[in-house]
């Protein structure tokens, strides 16, 4: 018998199944992970958006008050208690991330402060100050206002010099 080159009809069949399922499982594997990423990046984005809002909050906090003639009075951290109640609404701010709007509110879910003056003026000679043990409870919502997925980070805020 003379002895052909090439394969036969069964081998190429097998050779494309295994080819195809092959492919298959790559093709799985890719759109699984792209949307991984896509959904990481999403959280990174908010996990961003909330950042921003704490660090702009956390700024506002440590700002002293004026009173109408203009002197300094205490910091706006010290007035939280006597301004809001648990679960008002504070802050809002609404950010943009590579294009992406973001609405970032925080809200207060309990605070304790030290009521007990320092003894006297603070270092800067200015108004009278609450003690370091004074603490802000809040829970800071951020919402991605393209696809409305949104997120919530709790934190404390405390009160440092």
């Amino acid at each position: 018998m003379k002895k052909r080159k090439g394969f036969t009809l069964v081998e190429l069949i097998v050779a494309v199944l295994l080819f195809g399922i092959a492919s298959a499982s790559i093709a799985i594997f890719y759109a699984s992970n792209s949307r991984r990423i896509i959904d990481s990046e999403k959280s990174a984005r908010m996990e961003v958006a909330a950042g921003r809002a704490y660090e702009t909050f956390k700024g506002n906090l440590m700002q002293r008050m004026y009173d109408p003639i203009g002197n300094y009075t205490q910091l706006v951290f010290d007035s939280i208690w006597e301004t809001y109640n648990e679960g008002d609404t504070v802050f809002i701010i609404t950010d943009s991330i590579n294009g992406v709007l973001f609405n970032s509110t925080i809200a207060l879910d309990s605070f304790v402060f030290d009521t007990s003056k320092t003894g006297g003026v603070d270092d800067k000679n200015l108004a009278k100050t609450f003690n370091s043990g004074s603490r802000i409870w809040a829970t800071i919502k951020t919402v991605n206002l393209s696809d409305k997925n949104s997120a919530d980070m709790q934190t404390v805020f405390s009160h440092h010099r």
